[in-house]
């Protein structure tokens, strides 16, 4: 039978060296921390998108301009997250989050910066740490909970999803209650930064710490006959998601809705993801239900936009199926990555890969959305362009989940 079926943890004894104890730090304040740290991984982009209109109007850019804002941290993610196991051979993955998180905070006040050149500085920053965290926090799961990856990945995407939502639905009225100044409103995910920093200390000052794993033997990740198709999975759904994430506001505003209105309807989209992100895990641990769970979630995403390109002033509806399916298809690429890696060692090798070339590639899904706004002067065919990537999140999410012959 093929290794690459479905992958369950391997035992103890495979997993190399056994770690070096410390005076371990109680299960429920570490999953607090790691829901704390997990926050911070979308606010500092999800609460730009609401405000994209009154940061274009200050900065006098264009629309593809603007979506650097969004497009960097993407950018960011894709070239940086090989960095993550090549720095966990040298500190422990505790302390590179903490490092991570911070980086977070300090990129988010530089986002308050008077001109667009700080901005984006800051936008790199903030980028910089989310891509460690993405890489390493999953991987912390999968080997912290090997037999409960399910359930604990779900209570990170709920996380990192809740933050989206918390995000893009107070960015206005943040901005509104603070004197209609759209850098306090960013401002607030500084704080947001410092709570993740101080939860993650008992972390890494009070838990054990862990060698670096050395499995003898094991395949290169670029091996693993999943690396391809899990990696353009994680790109095409993150492309999508990002890409809706950033423009849907100023859809919206254009079809006449107002700018609280606008951030209202998002913040709506990311909240109805949370039953979701909770449920696809669980599920997805079972592998007969990888191919019908990605074949129903990218029908549902599909459905949404359709329906946002033909009768726009009616989004509720289609704003539903847009979250049902972002809500489902990034915990299913992050499931992907941990029952598809051939052991404990290659789950942060294979997150790297999936993440590093999956974010690069998601990067252009926001500037293209914007740049073809620019050029058709419409929203037609920036909309029919996010359909056909989503076409392309159903091929690539069947490839990763069917299972392969010998």
């Amino acid at each position: 039978m093929s290794r690459f079926r479905h992958v369950i943890p391997e035992s103890p004894e495979a997993a190399g060296p056994p770690p070096q104890r410390r005076k371990p730090t109680a299960a429920p304040l570490l999953i607090m921390g790691l829901i704390l740290v997990a926050l911070n991984l979308r606010p500092p982009i999800a609460g730009f998108g609401p405000l994209l209109s009154q940061i274009q109007a200050e900065l006098g850019v264009s629309a593809a301009v603007l979506s650097l804002l969004t497009t960097l941290p993407l950018l960011c993610w894709g070239i940086l997250a090989p960095l993550a196991p090549l720095l966990s051979r040298r500190y422990s993955n505790e302390t590179i989050i903490l490092f991570a998180t911070a980086l977070i905070g300090l990129g988010s006040l530089f986002r308050t910066g008077a001109t667009l050149n700080v901005i984006l500085i800051g936008t790199v920053l903030v980028g910089a740490g989310i891509a460690l965290n993405n890489v390493l926090l999953p991987s912390l799961i999968r080997r912290d909970y090997p037999t409960r990856v399910g359930p604990m990945t779900g209570l990170y995407t709920l996380a990192v999803v809740g933050g989206a939502a918390l995000a893009s639905g107070v960015a206005v009225p943040l901005m509104t209650a603070l004197g209609g100044a759209w850098r306090s409103s960013v401002s607030i995910w500084t704080l947001l930064a410092v709570v993740g920093v101080l939860a993650w200390l008992p972390a890494v000052f009070g838990r054990q710490t862990h060698t670096r794993a050395a499995i003898k033997g094991g395949p290169s990740v670029w091996q693993n006959p999943y690396a391809l198709s899990v990696t353009l999975y994680m790109g095409f759904q993150s492309l999508v998601f990002f890409t809706w994430l950033t423009w849907l506001p100023k859809v919206l505003q254009d079809e006449g809705f107002t700018a609280a209105q606008a951030g209202l309807l998002l913040a709506f989209a990311n909240v109805v993801q949370l039953p979701f992100t909770l449920a696809v895990p669980v599920l997805a641990a079972r592998p007969r239900l990888l191919v019908p769970l990605a074949v129903v979630t990218a029908l549902i995403s599909s459905a949404g936009i359709t329906g946002l390109l033909f009768a726009p002033l009616t989004p509720l509806p289609w704003l539903l199926m847009m979250g049902i399916g972002a809500g489902s298809t990034f915990p299913l690429a992050l499931m992907f990555i941990a029952v598809r890696a051939a052991n404990l060692a290659q789950v942060p090798q294979l997150s790297a890969m999936a993440q590093g070339f999956g974010y690069a590639l998601a990067a252009t899904g926001p500037f293209l959305f914007g740049a073809l706004h620019d050029k058709a002067g419409n929203w037609h065919a920036p909309l029919l362009f996010l359909l056909a990537m989503t076409g392309l999140v159903l091929i690539t999410g069947v490839a990763a989940g069917r299972t392969m012959g010998r």
